[in-house]
């Protein structure tokens, strides 16, 4: 819509500088419509000769405009870092955190003891099987959809309990 209003004010600066008359009427969607050409049921503009057009900033209608890159946090809410897990099929729920939530094309992968627990996801629900018993550490990453690490956690350390393979 400001375009069309800036559209006819030029038209209309340009017109009254060459001492054309300018004529309006409203089309079928209500919307005003300005030519120098007469139709029925058109009303003449009477243009100041001394219109001047101050200047507009067209930048909100670049469409090429570069959005903001937006800061990501990944963070892992559960298990707590430091925390003992006694699990004897050593199957460990993590969840994670990404602020502000993440939209369409970011993915998340969760690292166990550095390596990968499955593909990228878009869910920060997780659920390891097989654990084995002892200390391990997880990582949570965001990633771009062209692959670029946006956010990644710090390192949570857990505590795995599971029943004795001698008892």
């Amino acid at each position: 819509m400001r375009l069309i209003i800036i559209g006819c004010l030029v038209f209309i600066s340009c017109a009254s500088s060459a001492d054309s008359k300018v004529y309006r009427w409203k089309d079928d969607n209500g919307n005003w419509v300005f030519s120098d050409v007469p139709r029925k049921g058109a009303q003449e503009v009477q243009l100041n000769k001394s219109m001047t057009m101050p200047a507009v900033d067209t930048k909100i209608f670049d469409t090429k405009i570069q959005q903001q890159a937006t800061s990501y946090t990944a963070s892992i809410t559960s298990p707590n870092n430091e925390q003992t897990l006694r699990e004897n099929t050593g199957t460990i729920y993590v969840t994670g955190q990404i602020e502000p939530s993440f939209t369409n094309g970011l993915k998340v992968q969760l690292t166990l003891d550095g390596k990968a627990t499955g593909p990228m996801q878009t869910s920060t629900t997780f659920v390891i099987n097989n654990v084995p018993r002892g200390e391990h550490t997880l990582v949570l990453k965001l990633y771009n959809a062209q692959g670029k690490t946006l956010a990644q956690s710090d390192s949570t350390t857990f505590f795995l309990h599971r029943k004795s393979v001698g008892n």
